[in-house]
């Protein structure tokens, strides 16, 4: 059974809330439209040149601070930004808002309501007021910066390693997640998908069968992307403001790798976009055949047909059998017709691999 696409989610700013959207028009080595193509950068952490915008992709894990390639191209860590790794039970406290037409940034105090800055950060003036109010805020100085082309401001070097110019685009299975819950016995409330921060949540499919799709192909709407790893998971994902505590109160990771020592501390998968295309909420996602299945299946399709040909130039079955048809049909176009079918059936289920 396909998986089913229940939610398409835009972080516009790193760190902050998501925006539902739904639908998303994808173009290839792109992610979603204004995906994290703003960040909160710590003045005093490592630099962040606006002329080189591939060099700021926060990334999970040791060793993953700087990668060269193609000059002096790098990528930063995550701690370098106020986000979700380094203030999660801080921004929780915020219900953010990004509208997309008009680029306005609206925060609110997420107990209250209340209204606490609305800027809009295409304009000079709303930009400084809005880095004023997040220096306050945290008490470290933070400039509010802007990745620019295809760049964005994503959470790992996968896109930077594969192709330095593209985005990756962030998938989480609700099958996945409820089955931690229930491992980890998590009831009131169970883990939401919302928590490991995805673009697109999908339902229908077993739980975890989003890892055997790496390395695949899969058509997700009108559009085909590449699965190019697993997510694995930081501290970030222990805090959950909208449908949890709000607070660091239940460690994450550890119960991945406690629960399914078989995948570690990973959940979630990350795609690149192959073919552009259109997605919304309630396309299916389908998993391509592998390309050794579709080699395999079309050398044995061409050894029966090939056999059905010499059947046929060795006898003339027209004359050895009656029509089968009443003659509306000669017998050898009706074998040629009946061993496609059969083709059909018997390769189906190769799909599946």
């Amino acid at each position: 059974m396909p998986a089913v696409v229940s939610d398409l989610w835009r972080y516009a700013v790193k760190g902050l809330d998501r925006d539902s959207l739904d639908s998303v028009d994808l173009q290839p080595g792109a992610g979603f439209p204004a995906d994290r193509r703003w960040a909160l950068h710590f003045e005093d952490a490592e630099p962040f040149d606006p002329q080189q915008p591939a060099r700021l992709q926060g990334a999970h894990g040791a060793g993953a601070e700087q990668v060269s390639k193609g000059g002096n191209s790098r990528w930063l860590h995550k701690s370098n930004f106020l986000c979700a790794f380094t203030a999660p039970e801080l921004l929780g406290e915020l219900e953010t808002c990004f509208e997309g037409a008009s680029d306005v940034l609206t925060v609110r105090r997420r107990s209250s309501g209340e209204l606490l800055l609305r800027a809009c950060l295409t304009a000079a003036a709303d930009l400084a007021r809005a880095e004023a109010w997040f220096s306050e805020l945290h008490g470290r100085a933070v400039r509010v910066v802007q990745a620019s082309g295809p760049h964005h401001f994503g959470n790992t070097p996968a896109g930077f390693s594969h192709d330095p110019s593209g985005c990756v685009i962030h998938l989480v299975n609700a099958a996945t997640v409820a089955s931690l819950s229930a491992a980890a016995s998590l009831s009131s409330p169970p883990l939401h998908p919302a928590r490991f921060r995805p673009n697109i949540v999908v339902s229908a499919a077993p739980e975890w069968s989003e890892f055997r799709w790496v390395g695949r192909r899969v058509r997700a709407g009108s559009a085909i992307l590449e699965v190019l790893s697993r997510t694995v998971r930081c501290p970030a994902v222990n805090v959950d403001a909208r449908h949890g505590s709000g607070k660091a109160d239940i460690d994450v990771p550890a119960l991945l790798s406690r629960h399914y020592p078989q995948h570690g501390p990973y959940l979630g998968v990350y795609l690149r976009v192959v073919r552009g295309g259109v997605l919304r909420v309630g396309d299916t996602i389908a998993v391509e055949p592998a390309p050794w299945v579709l080699a395999l299946a079309a050398a044995a399709a061409a050894a029966v047909l090939a056999g059905v040909e010499v059947l046929l130039a060795s006898h003339d079955l027209d004359e050895s059998l009656p029509p089968l048809t009443g003659g509306a049909i000669d017998n050898g176009t009706l074998l040629r017709a009946s061993t496609l079918l059969v083709l059909a059936l018997l390769l189906h289920p190769l799909q599946r691999l």
